[in-house]
């Protein structure tokens, strides 16, 4: 079992206690919502935002699709996007390829 210890703020952990307030506040809110992945049915009502692609980049990954995909809601997340309709994986090699989606803007 672990012990719960409590934190306080004295002049020996100010610096590090302000670091890591100052952190987290500088964290934007956007970066915490990842667009949903949806089929096209789902974003008939929506504004498309544009086309996406992510890659699994170098190496020998050989569950490269994640890696793919993850690149993709990347960049998604930057655009705005609230939702993701994958339209095809391409593979390179046999351990890595390309993510490719159309996002869109589900939001009102």
């Amino acid at each position: 079992m672990f012990r719960l210890t409590t934190f306080k703020l004295n002049r020996d952990n100010l610096p590090k206690g302000l670091t890591a307030i100052f952190l987290l506040l500088s964290i934007p809110a956007v970066s915490l919502a990842q667009p949903l992945e949806v089929s096209a049915a789902n974003v008939q009502n929506c504004h498309f935002v544009d086309r996406i692609e992510g890659t699994s980049g170098y190496g020998k990954k050989p569950e490269w699709q994640s890696f793919a995909k993850y690149s993709a809601l990347t960049q998604a997340e930057k655009l705005g996007a609230s939702h993701v309709v994958w339209e095809r994986f391409t593979p390179i090699g046999a351990f890595n390829g390309t993510a490719t989606a159309k996002a869109y803007n589900c939001n009102s």
